[in-house]
């Protein structure tokens, strides 16, 4: 089927992301750089040249022409990846928009990860080691949580009847204000308990530390670059924001919690997200609200084809958290960014 063009939109201009100057990161740079290109200057009209680059760029409140169709393409080339294979067990989502909207949907995903919580109870929990080690992979993508919804700090955007709870989520993620409820800081003092000493999280010293792999990049870079275009991808926007709301609630965090326990280190990270994720009244419950007002307000002025192709968008975004990554889903990124640099 051929794919429809995806508009660009006239984008609200972004502060940059409000981690990267938190006191969370504002710690003298530990470890040795990478050896990698340095991170180039703010004043650098050209693209990143690798996922570490993007990483520190995109956190910047500057958007130099060469970095935003760097970041554009990178966008297109993951929803690519996540258009493979779209009916098959990696996307929950239904087929079509449910008439009484989400809700009952939600309830059923929350059962299912309780569920096989359960069943797999007598698993063993990760040593101390592997789990230092996956706690330390995480961080470039924790530093930085709620990236994907920075747009949303457009007053016109966060005032908006599809915007509002989103602008809330984000406000959440990053402490309401109070540091000692700052999801990248909590984190931040989780590594900390572990005995590593983390480089600020904007800066190069972070992106180029020798302790992360180069795939720990991927997510977070996805983030904060279709962070950049709440307009453009607001679909997509609202379908990865219900995935990443939903994807430790249930067993993720319980088990979690449990392995932070038996090796003595804080489970307040967990804690945390295990509240306010909630599918009843947090932040799943709404992400799956915003989904329905965009869904609604399309079914109140748009013909049936509007309609459905703006829920494979946001079906297309809910992927995007995990998309395939085999030989053909690797071609359809590629393919993707090509079609997008030929418009």
């Amino acid at each position: 089927m051929r794919r429809r063009r995806v508009p660009e939109t006239a984008e609200p201009s972004l502060s940059g992301h409000p981690a990267s100057g938190h006191p969370a990161s504002g710690q003298p740079a530990s470890g040795q750089s990478a050896s990698r290109p340095p991170v180039c200057a703010a004043s650098d009209d050209r693209a990143p040249a690798d996922l570490r680059e993007a990483y520190v760029l995109l956190q910047r409140r500057g958007q130099p022409p060469a970095v935003r169709r760097w970041a554009l393409e990178y966008v297109h080339g993951r929803l690519g990846r996540a258009r493979v294979r779209m009916s098959g067990p990696g996307m929950p989502l239904p087929d079509s928009w449910p008439a009484d909207g989400l809700r009952p949907w939600l309830s059923e995903q929350h059962d299912r990860p309780a569920a096989e919580f359960e069943r797999g109870s007598d698993t063993g929990l990760p040593s101390r080691e592997q789990l230092v080690e996956s706690t330390l992979q995480l961080a470039p993508l924790t530093m930085i949580d709620g990236a994907w919804l920075q747009g949303f700090t457009d007053y016109q955007l966060a005032s908006s009847d599809i915007g509002h709870s989103l602008f809330e989520t984000y406000w959440d993620e990053l402490g309401n204000g109070r540091p000692d409820l700052n999801h990248p800081l909590i984190y931040r003092h989780l590594v900390t308990e572990m005995g590593v000493d983390l480089p600020p999280t904007g800066s190069a010293e972070f992106a180029r530390w020798p302790g992360f792999k180069d795939r720990s990049f991927e997510l977070p870079v996805f983030w904060l670059a279709i962070g950049r275009f709440p307009q453009t991808f607001q679909p997509e926007v609202l379908g990865l924001n219900l995935a990443m709301e939903l994807s430790g609630v249930g067993g993720s965090y319980r088990r979690a919690r449990l392995a932070l326990r038996e090796h003595g280190f804080s489970t307040r990270f967990v804690d945390l997200h295990n509240t306010i994720d909630n599918v009843a009244t947090g932040h799943s419950a709404w992400a799956a609200d915003a989904i329905d007002a965009f869904m609604s307000a399309l079914a109140a002025g748009s013909g049936t084809e509007t309609r459905e192709a703006a829920w494979r968008r946001v079906r297309e975004g809910y992927r995007s958290l995990d998309p395939p990554t085999g030989a053909h889903a690797w071609l359809a990124d590629r393919r993707a960014r090509r079609r997008h640099r030929k418009r």
